[in-house]
């Protein structure tokens, strides 16, 4: 997947810090313990991108020293999200996410290149503020959540490489919304439905390539994109962690991933509101929910014979 297909759009603005004096690297021992000392942290980080990009003409490569105020910024949030967060942190937690993917936008639109592991390790770090805030969300309002299916993950573990919202497309560069999740999965993954329903479309999609649409109670329904395989038929009632396809690229992708999405009347949902249930990432592994299946997928019976359903 490339750099430009891992980021969603984001303000236009970042909380850059005032004055005409740069602000010193985030040193590596450094690591804020609270969401003000994050939210400094993150302003001194935007500040010193704003000043590289100045730098630079468009289209030259990233230089070290952003490099460095990335991996920098990363570690600080390594260091913020390793601790137990509170109803207090959330705010901090928001204004992360929203830093992280304005600056990779700019960044996007700056340089002709980004190391891709950098790029790699900064939206995991994205996607589990994104995974923390819909979880603080759900706790501080339980009754916004209480329409909402509790779904399982598709695949296993898990690992988000671009959200819901409007994002520069990489292949067409249009301004477009992306309608779901896209998760990180290898070519032939099993692919597991997030909750019992009847197989409304197995097959080829246009640019979802093939794709496998599932119908829930309550006029609910769900999305898997890109499959290298189809393992359904439409018309078939699946269980919550059947399997109904294998990862793949298919249709309009530059990589192998599951894209995911999640619809009632018409409407495409922000997935992360409803997937999960009320789980936190792992401390160990901050993108990971459980095991992934150590056994292939049959056609018959659509489960794996060993192997642990996400």
């Amino acid at each position: 997947m490339s750099f430009e297909e891992a980021y969603g759009a984001s303000p236009s603005r970042s909380p850059a810090s005032a004055g005409g004096s740069t602000p010193r690297p985030l040193a590596r021992g450094a690591l804020p313990r609270s969401s003000a000392e994050l939210e400094a942290a993150l302003a001194a980080f935007a500040e010193r991108a704003r000043m590289y990009r100045q730098q630079v003409a468009r289209g030259g490569a990233m230089p070290d020293s952003q490099v460095e105020n990335w991996e920098g910024m990363n570690r600080a949030l390594d260091g913020f999200m390793s601790r137990p967060l509170g109803r207090s942190d959330a705010r901090g937690v928001e204004q992360a996410r929203s830093v992280l993917e304005a600056e990779l936008e700019q960044d996007g639109r700056t340089y002709g290149d980004m190391p891709g592991t950098l790029a790699e390790a900064v939206m995991l770090r994205v996607g589990r503020l994104a995974l923390l805030m819909a979880s603080m969300h759900r706790q501080e309002h339980p009754e916004a959540a209480g329409g909402l299916p509790r779904l399982s993950w598709p695949v296993a573990p898990v690992s988000i490489t671009s959200l819901f919202g409007y994002r520069w497309h990489p292949i067409t560069g249009r301004h477009r919304r992306h309608l779901g999740v896209d998760l990180a999965a290898h070519h032939g993954q099993v692919i597991y439905t997030a909750e019992k329903g009847v197989v409304l479309r197995a097959g080829w999609n246009g640019d979802h390539g093939n794709q496998v649409e599932v119908q829930h109670a309550g006029r609910w329904v769900t999305r898997y994109s890109h499959l290298s395989r189809v393992l359904v038929e439409p018309g078939e009632i699946l269980e919550r962690g059947d399997a109904l396809g294998l990862a793949g690229e298919t249709g309009l992708a530059t990589g192998v991933h599951l894209h995911f999405e999640l619809w009632r009347d018409g409407e495409p949902m922000d997935p992360l509101d409803a997937l999960g249930g009320e789980e936190t990432p792992s401390e160990g592994a901050p993108m990971a929910w459980g095991r992934e299946p150590a056994g292939p997928a049959t056609h018959q019976g659509r489960r794996p014979v060993v192997g642990q359903r996400p």
